[in-house]
């Protein structure tokens, strides 16, 4: 996360270094990635980003976390538009990301982020992307979520977080299995994409074993 100085710092020159750091990760990826160009485009000092960002893995997870609140936003709306039906609201969600993460505005950096980041890197990258721990999204699924819909109560947090968390993890992974596959010689499509994740998502849903 920031340093305290970067917040004291006006709200255009915030915008201003985020969107350089946004500009030089979708350019190229995180192993590639150079402060130096952070900073040209930001037109900032070097020593100044170090006032603010502890290095260039800091200002990259923050401008994630941005992404990642945003994404946090549409899930939140699409379980309160289907009231509280956690498969309708994530196949709703995932369809949208999905749409957005591969053709979207920010294709290029999700492209670097599934193909290139590395071991350490991306055990960071996941619980960025998941929120599954972070208390005010689990809450809000808490208060909201139709559990007469699903084989957990309300007094049942734990097994709630189990299953969004299994959830969030299909997403990513479903993704990821899109940019993995067009390395390949067996590319796919979105569509193919979406047939993917709705084939392991009602895995989930339903079970996938035909006793019992």
């Amino acid at each position: 996360m920031p340093k305290k100085t970067f917040f004291r710092l006006p709200e255009e020159k915030q915008q201003r270094l985020i969107q350089a750091a946004h500009a030089e990760f979708s350019r190229v990826p995180f192993n590639e990635a150079s402060v130096s160009n952070i900073i040209k485009t930001a037109e900032i000092p070097r020593g100044s980003f170090y006032q603010y960002f502890e290095d260039k893995a800091d200002i990259f997870f923050y401008d994630l976390s941005l992404l990642r609140d945003s994404s946090k936003q549409d899930l939140e709306k699409s379980l309160l538009a289907v009231h509280g039906d956690l498969f309708k609201a994530i196949r709703q969600f995932f369809a949208e990301m999905a749409e957005e993460i591969i053709n979207g505005e920010n294709a290029q950096f999700y492209k670097h982020l599934f193909l290139h980041m590395d071991y350490k890197n991306r055990r960071k990258m996941l619980p960025e992307l998941m929120h599954a721990k972070q208390v005010d999204g689990m809450r809000f699924l808490e208060e909201n979520v139709n559990y007469d819909l699903l084989k957990i109560n309300a007094d049942q947090p734990e097994a709630l977080r189990i299953l969004f968390h299994e959830l969030m993890t299909t997403v990513f992974q479903s993704i990821a299995a899109y940019y993995l596959q067009q390395e390949s010689d067996h590319a796919i499509t979105i569509e193919q994409v979406q047939e993917r994740f709705e084939l392991v998502l009602g895995w989930l849903e339903t079970g996938a074993s035909k006793q019992g």
